[in-house]
């Protein structure tokens, strides 16, 4: 996993954790020295947490503020993200998936694989899998084609943590970490039957999975969101 992913989880972690509360100013220098990392890295993770709409932009564009979020939210948008993503699969099994699209989506599935040979989740599996996520997903979005869809997607993933690149882990737990296990294999599982799906043409059952799909994002954040402390997944 790349430091970048890895800062990407870490600042996650902090703000969800409450080490970063809700309002918070976040500068690249400070953040830096925290981590013990150089700004160039830090500065690359908050771009990629402002894009997820974790944090916003400062008036001055010299830094960024933690943004408060609520747990409905964020499932509202996991939902829809859902039904988005089963109408796109279900256009790409009625026009027919590209060999090229195919050979994107088996690779995602092939480098996810190397998470389940150990039959437990390690330090770099999340980052890894949110990675792999990501890009299976927007492979089967992108081959759509459908631009309102694409457009409304992206507007949808400004909600923190609804998105298919975005990953929730917890270390502390051991029986919180067993069943994010079994959530990412039977993800797994389903992106092994949606290709399937788009393979054989198979509009309607592509689009129930996908849709399907969505509420195993919802189970994990569920389970996240028991380890903390209210009625708001970010806020103390």
């Amino acid at each position: 996993m790349s430091q970048r992913s890895q800062l990407v989880l870490k600042l996650r972690e902090m703000i969800l954790t409450g080490r970063f509360q809700p309002g918070e100013r976040l500068a690249e220098e400070p953040v830096a020295a925290a981590l013990g990392v150089s700004r160039t890295p830090i500065r690359s993770a908050l771009e990629i947490l402002a894009r997820e709409g974790l944090v916003t932009p400062t008036a001055n564009q010299r830094g960024y503020v933690v943004r408060e979020v609520t747990l409905k939210e964020i499932l509202d948008a996991t939902e829809l993200r859902g039904v988005l993503e089963g109408v796109a699969a279900r256009q790409v099994a009625e026009a027919g998936l590209s060999d090229a699209d195919r050979g994107v989506l088996e690779d995602c599935i092939a480098c996810a694989a190397a998470i389940f040979e150990k039959n437990a989740l390690t330090p770099d599996d999340g980052g890894l899998w949110a990675e792999q996520n990501e890009r299976f997903h927007r492979t089967i979005i992108e081959a759509s084609g459908n631009a309102p869809l694409i457009h409304a997607l992206k507007i949808n993933d400004q909600t923190p943590f609804s998105s298919a690149g975005a990953f929730l882990e917890d270390r502390d737990d051991p029986e919180a970490t067993r069943r994010q296990y079994a959530i990412l294999l039977a993800a797994q599982r389903h992106h092994e039957t949606v290709l399937a799906c788009l393979v054989r043409g198979e509009g309607a059952r592509a689009e129930a999975l996908m849709r399907e799909h969505c509420f195993l994002a919802v189970e994990n954040i569920t389970l996240f969101r028991a380890g903390l402390g209210d009625g708001r997944l970010l806020a103390p």
